[in-house]
């Protein structure tokens, strides 16, 4: 997302919050506006120490438990990675991205592909089905290089 969507979907998560009937608590107001900077995905911990570094309110507990909830309203998307659960905000547009895991280090990389996302819509006419949503994650390690 680029600056002007994270502030769309800041605007978009409070009100989905107050439309669900939900508090304004200081500690999950912390984790939203955390996530509302976020350009990838992010593991709780991370969360917990953006908070810490920001000096905000957001104990671990409370961070699970804003996730879960924001989760719940279909605000973040969650991956697990490695045996690691990570969030990132779903835009409201409906733009998306992909990720690439490196599984030697475990670096998470975002990437766009038009022609994936062409092949998704084949997939869907081929079955007869309007594709309605998708998660792409590729795993890979680097390419052992060929002997010259």
């Amino acid at each position: 997302m680029t600056a002007h969507d994270h502030g769309a979907w800041l605007g978009h998560a409070r009100a989905r919050l107050r439309g669900a009937g939900l508090r304004d608590s200081a500690g999950r107001a912390a984790v939203v506006e955390l996530l509302a900077t976020q350009t990838c995905l992010a593991s709780p911990q991370e969360i917990v120490d953006g908070l810490r570094m920001r000096s905000e309110p957001g104990s671990a507990a409370t961070v699970y438990r804003a996730l879960e909830t924001l989760h719940g309203l279909g605000l973040v998307r969650r991956f697990d990675s490695g045996g690691v659960a990570r969030y990132e905000p779903v835009d409201p547009s409906g733009d998306h991205h992909h990720h690439l895991v490196d599984e030697t280090t475990g670096e998470v990389v975002p990437f766009e592909d038009d022609e994936l996302e062409r092949a998704i819509e084949g997939i869907g006419r081929r079955l007869g089905l309007d594709v309605t949503g998708h998660d792409v994650i590729l795993r890979g390690r680097p390419a052992a290089r060929k002997a010259s």
